[in-house]
This record gives C-alpha cells, structure tokens and sequence, in this order.
C-alpha cells in the first residue's frame, strides 16, 4: 500500500523529482555523447548523435572528429561501393535524436520544478507531455539511428551512449508519468458543483 502508518497517502514528490534529474542528465550526456556505436581496436573509433570521433582517418581526412554527414560522404567518395554500408539516413536521424534528447530532457526538469515548487498550473501543453511526446519520437529516431550505422557487421558495436540514453528514455517515460500526476491541474469536483446548483 502507499500509505503512511497514520493513513495518510505517502509523497514520492522528491523521488519523482529526483529520478527526473538523473533522466534529464542521462538524457543529455547521450545527446552530446560520441560513443552510441563505438570500435576500440584497431582504430578507435566512435560515431553518436552530433558526429564521430576518431573517424576522420578512416574517412581520409585530417584531425579526428567530422559530423557524421561528413564522413557518410567521405567514405563514399574514396569508394563508391560504400554505398552498400552506409546509410543517407544515418545523420538526418542522429540530429533528430540529438534535438529530441535535448526536448525531453527540458520538459522533464520543467516538471520536476513544478513539482518540487509544488505547482500546478494549467499550462497549453504540460511539461510532461513534452517530455513523454519528445521520448516517444526519440525512441523510433535512436533504433534507426544505431540501425543505420556505417560499416559492415562487426564494425561498430553498441556502447555507452546508447546505453545512457536507453536508461533515461526508460526512466524519463516512468517519471514523467509521476511527475504528471504532481504538475496536473485539480479537476474540479462535479458532484459537489451539481450540489450546489441544485
């Protein structure tokens, strides 16, 4: 039961608001995070959201970053068979992911606020459903994301900032459920308007 021992309804208020933070800042590091799909060895090599790391060899160019547009279409100038393996989708849905990331990392600490602030305000689109609209979109442009990823089999493997942004977009959508039954405006009680008009 979520009852406290005199009767009273338990306040998870402060783990909603908490486990929001912990989303938002998971969800922010795999944004920026240039290890979704990662190679250690022979060259490190590393491609997330905003670009790659240590692809710029492999690409035949100078320095060790490039976006991942960039490379997609170095590599495909060095050989034209590339095109077998590598995708045109793979930047476009990595700057979605980024940009999706970044929104629902934003509508969850506005709702942590509101929540922690204890307000409920009747805003024209809630904080949380930013949160859950902007992770449910991220969830579909993150898997065509690694989907499309360059290389062959083998090249490139999952790493650490996938795994970021599975645990945030996992705990973002549990807590920004919570936190919309903090933020929610009260509903007003109709028996007890009826009562009174009659």
């Amino acid at each position: 039961m979520n009852l406290n021992t005199d009767g009273t309804p338990r306040d998870h208020r402060m783990l909603a608001v908490g486990l929001a933070a912990l989303a938002a800042g998971l969800l922010i590091f795999a944004a920026v995070s240039r290890a979704w799909v990662a190679r250690p060895a022979p060259v490190d090599i590393g491609f997330g959201p905003m670009g790659c790391t240590g692809c710029a060899l492999i690409a035949g160019q100078e320095g060790g970053n490039m976006s991942n547009g960039a490379f997609i279409a170095a590599v495909r100038e060095l050989d034209p068979d590339a095109a077998r393996t590598t995708s045109s989708a793979f930047a476009p849905m990595g700057w979605a992911t980024f940009g999706l990331c970044l929104v629902s990392a934003l509508g969850l600490l506005a709702a942590a606020f509101l929540a922690y602030t204890k307000q409920r305000r009747a805003l024209p689109i809630a904080p949380t459903t930013v949160a859950l609209l902007g992770l449910m979109l991220s969830l579909v442009t993150a898997c065509v994301f690694v989907a499309t990823k360059p290389g062959g089999a083998g090249f490139v493997g999952i790493s650490y900032g996938f795994w970021a942004y599975g645990v945030g977009a996992v705990l973002g959508i549990a807590t920004a459920q919570m936190l919309a039954k903090l933020t929610k405006p009260q509903d007003p009680d109709l028996v007890e308007a009826m009562a009174q008009l009659a």
